[in-house]
């Protein structure tokens, strides 16, 4: 029976709930989330304390996602608060004031244990060995080195875009930032960093960010861009991409701000002192580009409560596809396991010892994926198939992979393959014209040895020469449908390796 998990995340700038739905098996989704601004470093007063009005202003709140989290079934809960109530003079008065006026047990991460949760989103769904993980809140910024998808170092800073704003944006006229107010808040970060040697000793690596400041930038780029995959999660922005932010967010009037296409109005303020912290800490560690990772501090908490022994996955993309296909997906598992052990021994024969570890990633997406879109509809599954691999936000995989594993999942190279070639031509090289025939008329072939879904075709032996692909298969019985589809896929198949196709079927106990 599946269970629900709550994360409660408390912020400096937002609160927010996550509910996950989890099977027996260790799959999971989101099948609930809440968010409202809140503001807390705002109040904070000049003694550090919150009191406990401020407290009382959110309790309403509180109590409504814990009616929320009721009305799903929650069976476990993690609250948890970051640097607002962390930083506060009386952090213990304020867990004992939301006890009293909730109900609600909270948890006050340190910095360390902050950093770390964010980490555990990053690795756990992202395909990057190394990488900078930046994470800059409403009241602190939080700075993680990895390699080899290990964590190195962490610190945490008690300053995030709300608490910045407070203090250097306060003399800001019609939220234009001028070059003096920009320069004292630089310094003010360069200065912070300078006891942390490990930040400036590792150039060269991509900057992941968490958090709103990273997430808004991307989503104003993919305007400003007319992007053709409207997903944040693994979108890269270049060094010039924020430049450019750098050099016209910070100088427009607010009112004016507010109306940029992919900025949400409450963050119209606080997003420039967010580009400052960011862009300050990426030079002074001289980081390579812009990743934004959709998985964070909320994503880490719940691996840390269901995993605590190995939170970290062994590979987000396995972990990823997994959990597609364990909700509601009326797909054969051992069909596409043979679909993908076909796919893949074709491809390695094809490739003569120098295959490429992104095609086979790539393989066993479209291979596991391609017909999950028959949970909407049957008889178009392959156009919902692409949808969904499209936006299902597929973890371990960039932008320029989702979109290949669609077009190869999707193969018809007469029609669909060459608008959705043209559709994505923003996100894909040159070369992946050829790639996408190659793999798509591959897969073709490997679906249709399989074709009844039945595994009549118990196992095949691919062989090259002469210009040629010939497979021998082994089968209980006449394969009648797979004979007819291979008839189907040869021609595209030919045409897109320059190769000669055949195959000859034998009874299984002849081998």
């Amino acid at each position: 029976m599946n269970s629900k998990i709550g994360i409660m995340d408390i912020g400096s700038n937002s609160i927010r709930l996550v509910i996950y739905e989890m099977t027996e098996t260790g799959a999971y989704r989101i099948v609930q989330e809440c968010k409202e601004a809140a503001r807390l470093s705002e109040k904070v007063g000049a003694n550090g304390r919150m009191e406990r009005e401020a407290i009382r202003s959110i309790a309403p709140l509180l109590r409504q996602f814990m009616e929320v989290c009721r009305m799903h079934g929650v069976v476990r809960m993690r609250a948890a608060a970051t640097a607002a109530i962390r930083n506060a003079a009386n952090s213990d008065e304020i867990v004992q004031w939301i006890a009293e006026e909730t109900d609600l047990t909270l948890e006050i991460l340190s910095g360390e244990q902050e950093g770390y949760a964010g980490f555990l989103g990053v690795v756990n769904t992202m395909n990057v060995s190394d990488g900078i993980i930046i994470d800059i809140g409403g009241g602190s910024t939080e700075i993680t080195l990895f390699r080899d998808r290990t964590r190195l170092h962490t610190v945490s800073f008690p300053f995030g875009a709300v608490n910045m704003n407070w203090r250097f944006g306060r003399e800001v006229k019609n939220g234009e930032w001028s070059p003096g107010q920009i320069e004292e808040m630089e310094s003010f970060v360069r200065s912070s960093l300078q006891n942390h040697d490990w930040i400036f000793s590792n150039p060269g690596l991509p900057f992941i960010g968490l958090g709103g400041t990273l997430r808004t930038l991307a989503k104003i780029n993919q305007k400003r861009r007319d992007y053709s995959l409207p997903v944040t999660h693994h979108y890269e922005m270049t060094i010039e991409d924020v430049d450019y932010f750098y050099s016209s967010l910070p100088h427009l009037p607010y009112e004016k701000r507010k109306k940029t296409a992919g900025l949400s109005k409450d963050r119209a303020d606080i997003i420039v002192p967010g580009l400052i912290i960011l862009k300050t800490i990426f030079e002074a560690a001289q980081g390579s580009a812009y990743l934004v990772s959709g998985a964070g501090l909320r994503d880490g908490l719940f691996h840390e409560l269901v995993n605590a022994e190995q939170p970290v996955v062994a590979n987000p993309l396995i972990t990823s596809i997994r959990n597609i296909l364990s909700f509601a997906v009326p797909v054969s598992e051992a069909h596409v396991k043979r679909v993908n052990e076909y796919a893949v021994r074709l491809y390695d024969t094809l490739a003569e010892g120098t295959s490429i570890a992104m095609d086979k990633r790539l393989l066993l997406t479209a291979a596991t994926l391609y017909k999950t879109g028959a949970a909407l509809n049957y008889y178009h599954f392959r156009q919902h198939s692409v949808f969904w691999i499209l936006h299902a936000g597929i973890g371990g995989l960039s932008h320029r992979e989702t979109v290949l594993a669609a077009l190869i999942a999707d193969y018809h190279p007469k029609n669909r393959t060459p608008r959705l070639l043209r559709t994505h031509a923003d996100i894909l090289e040159p070369s992946d014209e050829e790639r996408v025939h190659r793999l798509g008329s591959l897969l073709q072939l490997a679906i249709g040895m399989d074709r009844s879904e039945s595994g009549i075709i118990t196992s095949i032996h691919p062989t090259t020469g002469d210009d040629a692909l010939h497979i021998r298969l082994e089968s209980r019985s006449e394969p009648i449908l797979e004979q007819r589809d291979l008839v189907a896929v040869a021609k595209d198949f030919q045409k897109a390796w320059n190769l000669t196709l055949s195959w000859s079927i034998l009874p299984s106990s002849s081998f």
